[in-house]
């Protein structure tokens, strides 16, 4: 964890899972605007992602405070990520807090979320500026 003092700003960690590069290059430019994490690492997919969790699951400083998850991905999807997780989610050295970020807006999809403890938040995309605003909150809050 790291704490910009002049600031008094506490900064976490994001992954990034999603495999359109316009969504990566949005989610970008909305962290330029509000920077609360002192780290943030992008993956294409949920296999990359899963490998390196399940590698770091007993070293808490390498795993991330968060996830915003796409549940739409080409193989390995959101939602075998999050069946993933759910799994070892019990052996992880740190809670992660998942943020669904998805352009579907199916209310069974919502509904499927909530069966799921790590997430915390359905955000359909685009992510907007005001999501942002009250995810920053919620870093702030998670990593004081």
């Amino acid at each position: 964890m790291l704490t910009l003092k002049k600031y008094n700003i506490i900064m976490c960690t994001l992954f990034v899972v999603d495999d359109g590069e316009i969504d990566q290059f949005l989610i970008k430019q909305n962290l330029l605007l509000h920077p609360v994490f002192d780290c943030v690492l992008y993956y294409s997919g949920g296999v990359p992602l899963m490998n390196y969790i399940k590698k770091h699951a007993k070293d808490a400083k390498n795993l991330p405070d968060m996830i915003f998850l796409d549940l739409r991905m080409p193989e390995f999807d959101g939602w075998d990520v999050l069946d993933a997780l759910q799994a070892i989610y019990p052996k992880l050295s740190k809670k992660i807090k998942v943020y669904i970020t998805t352009a579907s807006i199916w209310k069974n999809d919502i509904i499927r979320a909530k069966d799921y403890s790590c997430v915390q938040e359905f955000i359909s995309k685009p992510i907007t500026e005001d999501n942002f605003k009250s995810i920053s909150k919620q870093v702030q809050n998670l990593c004081a």
